[in-house]
């Protein structure tokens, strides 16, 4: 439980997140996570008896939602600060009974299966999803986290009451509220309210074994309604946990994003060769990912991924800072390392005007992070400097085998 004093907003949000991601099915139960999330958000019977959820949000007038990710699945509410208590009966009636018809299951399976249709148009989310495949094919990271059709429409009661009992215990979840509140009296309220919830008898947190990239770099193409060709490539990289992850944290932000993102120049002198180029890193708990993403032609792929392949190991010979260079030369040179410590200054103070974002961001740290191991974040990444840069590089982009999604238009 994570309590957070919040005074530039008259909202106050809470976040349920719980420890029941798609990293924990399989592929008979690929599609649980998804489904139940749906179902318990909007069909338990004791929430849309005469209209009652309606009437809550129409009500206290709430931001309503959830989502389903690798490692979590998160229930979010803001509403305002005066009506936070009646918020937190909402969300723990909404996460932990399970009141469920099999006319409502039914119901929610159409509406699932129309988002997973919309999902299945759109080529970035598609190309994502065979990345994970291709890089994690013998793990639940591998799975598709909107789930898969067959698997959903022969979801039946028993199967979801089954994932709920095992996966939705106090136990395997953080609370984390944001807003403006006495922070003891609202301790106290908090485990009066969720004191009569059990936990479970088994063991929360996942076993030490990794998932393992495969040997080969496969390539896989699809064909899609799409008017632009586009290139994805997925590449190994450290956990949440790991030592690594806030010098790639910053890799990526110079090489993908920001303004002047590095990555342009792998196609320097091409100007007409790519339309766009992404970098981005996603950590996960036992896991991580590097995935690329390019827009070009269908008949440039070759040489957009033979330029690709050529620069991601000049990224280990880089000098990212002007401390790298002679006093007389540093003002000739751009400062990439204290742009992109400036950046991250900037995106987190950004994330401090939307209790929203604070909230899954803390949510998600309370159960991915390791006990014991407290750090400030934003500390260490300004401790970093080129040679840091250059050790991940060189471990992840210089020297390790990649997985290529090519999606091209019909």
């Amino acid at each position: 439980m994570y309590l957070l004093p919040y005074s530039r907003s008259p909202l106050s949000t809470l976040v349920l997140a719980v420890r029941a991601g798609v990293v924990e099915e399989t592929p008979r139960t690929n599609g649980f996570s998804h489904l139940l999330e749906h179902c318990l958000l909007f069909r338990q019977s004791h929430l849309i008896e005469a209209d009652r959820l309606f009437r809550t949000i129409k009500k206290y007038g709430l931001y309503y939602n959830a989502h389903t990710e690798q490692d979590l699945m998160f229930f979010e509410l803001s509403l305002s600060s005066e009506h936070l208590e009646k918020g937190l009966e909402l969300l723990k009636e909404v996460v932990f009974p399970f009141h469920l018809t099999e006319e409502a299951l039914e119901k929610e399976k159409i509406i699932l299966l129309k988002e997973l249709a919309e999902t299945a148009r759109q080529p970035e989310k598609v190309g994502l999803a065979r990345i994970y495949q291709l890089a994690f094919p013998q793990s639940g990271y591998g799975l598709p986290v909107f789930g898969q059709e067959e698997v959903i429409w022969q979801a039946n009661l028993a199967d979801l009451k089954d994932w709920h009992e095992k996966y939705f215990r106090p136990d395997r979840a953080a609370l984390v509220v944001v807003g403006q509140f006495d922070p003891g009296r609202l301790q106290a309220e908090i485990r009066k309210l969720f004191s009569d919830l059990q936990p479970g008898q088994e063991q929360t947190r996942p076993s030490a074994s990794k998932p393992s990239f495969p040997e080969s770099s496969p390539m896989v193409e699809i064909k899609m309604k799409v008017s632009d060709t586009y290139l994805l490539a997925g590449l190994f990289g450290p956990d949440y946990n790991h030592p690594d992850r806030l010098p790639l944290d910053m890799l990526s932000e110079i090489v993908g994003q920001g303004l002047n993102p590095l990555i342009y120049q792998a196609f320097a002198g091409q100007p007409d060769l790519v339309t766009s180029a992404r970098f981005h890193y996603l950590s996960h708990q036992q896991a991580g990912l590097i995935f690329i993403s390019l827009t070009t032609g269908a008949d440039k792929v070759p040489v957009a991924k033979r330029l690709l392949q050529n620069f991601l190991p000049r990224l280990a010979e880089i000098n990212y800072s002007q401390k790298d260079y002679l006093p007389g030369q540093q003002l000739l040179v751009f400062d990439f390392l204290q742009g992109g410590q400036n950046r991250f200054q900037w995106l987190a103070e950004k994330m401090m005007e939307n209790p929203l974002l604070l909230g899954l961001s803390l949510g998600k740290h309370l159960l991915l992070g390791e006990p014991g191991q407290a750090q400030n974040y934003l500390e260490a990444i300004k401790a970093l400097d080129s040679s840091d840069l250059r050790k991940v590089a060189r471990k992840y982009l210089a020297r390790t085998r990649a997985v290529w999604v090519v999606i091209k238009p019909e």
